[in-house]
């Protein structure tokens, strides 16, 4: 696996790519008038190249950018001007390893949480919600069963109710399936069964 994650992020090298759209929606919320925001604490979860997490550290935030594979934290730590540096920390640990995450306003999983194993998965999606501060965000996407990874047993994926679910504590603000063929980014050909998720956590 971790030969594959490496031909993975060699495809972004040299390459001005933008963030998320899911997370520039989240922080077009948190800058948008009237939003008061005291705590720019965010966490990046499988930050891979690093494009979401320079982002944010771009607009003021300070980040924990998470990632198992220590070249990419290298690469991003690299990446960084040093006047911001002190912006970033990083954490090399996969997901099923992770046992807390410190309380933040922002948590960003750009197509990375589908690949927690399922019977961790429901562990994880807790610290999410359990370290998010009321009117924090979470911004990020799920793999749906008719994606062409389904039958991947390392792999989670959920029905659209399913999703939904686990944004019971939520205010869903974005909500969008997508489900139609495509391309990896390394140019093969796949069918893409994603939700793209911006939700708010309830003040209560």
């Amino acid at each position: 696996m971790s030969d594959s994650w490496e031909t993975h992020y060699r495809h972004f090298e040299g390459k001005k790519i933008p963030p998320a759209t899911t997370l520039s929606k989240a922080l077009a919320l948190f800058n948008a008038p009237g939003c008061s925001l005291q705590n720019r604490h965010a966490i990046d979860l499988g930050c891979g190249h690093g494009i979401d997490t320079l982002a944010m550290i771009r607009q003021g935030w300070q980040v924990l950018a998470i990632d198992q594979q220590e070249g990419a934290l290298r690469q991003l730590q690299n990446d960084i001007p040093f006047y911001q540096k002190n912006s970033l920390t990083t954490l090399c640990r996969s997901f099923e390893d992770l046992s807390e995450l410190p309380g933040s306003t922002l948590v960003n999983a750009t197509f990375s949480l589908p690949f927690c194993k399922p019977d961790k998965f429901p562990g994880l999606w807790q610290l999410i919600v359990d370290c998010l501060l009321p009117g924090g965000r979470f911004a990020g996407h799920f793999f749906g069963v008719e994606d062409s990874w389904k039958d991947n047993p390392a792999m989670t994926f959920h029905q659209s109710f399913e999703v939904q679910q686990l944004l019971s504590d939520f205010t869903i603000e974005v909500f969008q399936e997508m489900n139609k063929d495509g391309k990896t980014v390394s140019g093969k050909d796949k069918h893409w069964h994603v939700f793209h998720v911006v939700a708010r956590k309830d003040l209560t």
